[in-house]
């Protein structure tokens, strides 16, 4: 059976407006990814044609595209919502759906941008405020989808908000709230749509799990409303500024040093609503502000108040160091099982740069590696084996991937734990995990399926048997669980 084409997405730019109606009330469950796809793909290429006519008919062009917009954004967001449901990089399913939502993004945001050009050569300042405000929108959703991928940030997408917010500035609608097709908010002016990704950017996203940048942008697309950019600068209230005339994203205002045409926001009044709901959360509510939610939510009210994290070591620049990189718990393991030889498979890396905290890692894509962030990895260092997780990553366009591993601990020992209930013995790694304490916390890694093992456990090792207490875990993911421990019982010689 062929692929069935989405009907309203295939004829938003036909001539015939009875054909724009055709299959509006068409819902994407009706449809599978891939016939998403497939209507996505022409869709794109009626967008790259509109660009490329000669003569720009603005009216009609504006309206078949907002109509469009609003059709197609619940596709759009189904195909991004599988794509995050997939586990990391499994090529042979994601590579079209990267592509569709990728060039749709890419390609949308474009061809606002050309109307908006054309609103301004044909003076239509009827149509300028909506075109401004819809290209500010889609530029954004652009950028929070390479934060999503770990891409790095093209120069040129700053350029563009920035140059479309001065539109908005110069023509006096920036202020303005002007309707959106979203249900959360029907009217959004140009001056939030403008900030939602500097607000975004000052997270550090290629530090956070994607479910942590989707929980961030739902924050501030509810609560950044109150944030408002201003051109003189006050201390006391900004954290940040921008340079109209740059490149770049928002600095914090003690790294301000360039001279430009700046914009400053802070986001006290933000901050004193986030504090206020989360006061006033009770029971089950307040559970929304505990665990990865709690930690995300303490970053962001740090960052946002200007009081984001410097980095406290310097860092040592290293030249043709390489090694071997191991990823997951069980690779791991094995490897220190059995140090030498060592295993075959392995992941060879570059060092770029290291510092007491840990190291940045150059990667080729084309390994396959399925990084994410929290990822247990491990570095050859001799006859030690380095312990680190994943804690940023940045993925460029040369095809390399900048990967920075926080230190955790120097080396692993293998062990194994024996709980009262099961008979079976755990593998797992114990480890001196470092940390600003002048003695190192005593941990064990596990693996994430024996992630209900806890309390009073027997830990075996060379021989010798060890009566120990789990405590709450530091860190669950799917791969591995962290947890410390303390003795309870002195040390017996294993039967």
């Amino acid at each position: 059976m062929g692929i069935r084409r989405i009907p309203l997405l295939n004829r938003l730019f036909a001539s015939d407006s009875a054909a724009q109606l055709a299959g509006a009330q068409d819902s994407p469950a009706d449809y599978t990814v891939q016939e998403i796809c497939d209507s996505i793909e022409q869709l794109v290429e009626q967008l790259v044609a509109v660009r490329q006519e000669a003569t720009l008919a603005l009216r009609k062009t504006s309206t078949a595209l907002l109509a469009q917009d609003a059709a197609s954004a619940p596709y759009i967001a189904r195909l991004e919502q599988h794509y995050l449901a997939l586990p990391p990089y499994v090529l042979s399913v994601s590579a079209r759906l990267i592509a569709a939502i990728s060039t749709y993004r890419e390609e949308l945001g474009e061809t606002y941008l050309h109307c908006v050009s054309g609103a301004m050569r044909q003076d239509e300042s009827a149509l300028l405020p909506l075109l401004t405000q819809r290209a500010l929108y889609h530029h954004g959703l652009q950028m929070k989808w390479l934060w999503l991928r770990y891409q790095a940030m093209p120069a040129y997408l700053w350029s563009r908000m920035h140059k479309l917010y001065g539109i908005a500035e110069k023509y006096q609608f920036v202020r303005t709230a002007l309707p959106l097709s979203n249900a959360d908010q029907p009217y959004v002016s140009c001056e939030t749509l403008y900030l939602r990704p500097q607000m975004l950017h000052s997270l550090r996203p290629d530090t956070l799990l994607p479910r942590e940048i989707e929980l961030a942008s739902r924050w501030i697309a509810r609560w950044g409303q109150s944030v408002l950019l201003e051109d003189v600068l006050l201390a006391e209230k900004h954290a940040y500024g921008v340079n109209l005339k740059g490149r770049h994203p928002p600095q914090p205002i003690a790294a301000l040093s360039v001279p430009g045409r700046y914009r400053y926001w802070g986001a006290g009044l933000m901050l004193a609503a986030m504090h206020a709901q989360h006061d006033e959360s009770t029971g089950a509510m307040q559970q929304k502000y505990e665990g990865w939610r709690g930690e995300l939510w303490d970053k962001a009210v740090n960052c946002w108040s200007g009081r984001a994290p410097m980095r406290r070591h310097p860092r040592r620049l290293l030249e043709n160091r390489h090694t071997e990189l191991f990823l997951g718990f069980d690779q791991i393991h094995q490897q220190a099982e059995s140090p030498l030889p060592m295993l075959p498979g392995l992941q060879r890396c570059r060092l770029r740069d290291e510092s007491s905290e840990g190291y940045c890692v150059l990667l080729d894509s084309a390994q396959g590696l399925q990084l994410e962030i929290n990822a247990l990895v491990g570095l050859a260092a001799g006859r030690q084996l380095l312990i680190g997780m994943v804690c940023r990553l940045r993925r460029h366009e040369n095809g390399s991937i900048e990967v920075g591993i926080r230190r955790l601990a120097a080396h692993a020992v293998p062990v194994q734990l024996e709980g009262n209930a099961a008979p079976n013995r755990v593998d797992a790694l114990y480890i001196a995990l470092s940390g600003t304490t002048a003695t190192p916390r005593r941990c064990v890694l596990v693996p994430a399926r024996h992630a209900g093992l806890g309390g009073a456990v027997r830990l075996l090792s060379k021989g010798r048997r060890h009566l120990i207490r789990l405590r709450a875990p530091i860190r669950v993911t799917q791969d591995y669980v962290l947890a410390d421990f303390d003795r309870i019982a002195p040390e017996t010689a294993t039967a």
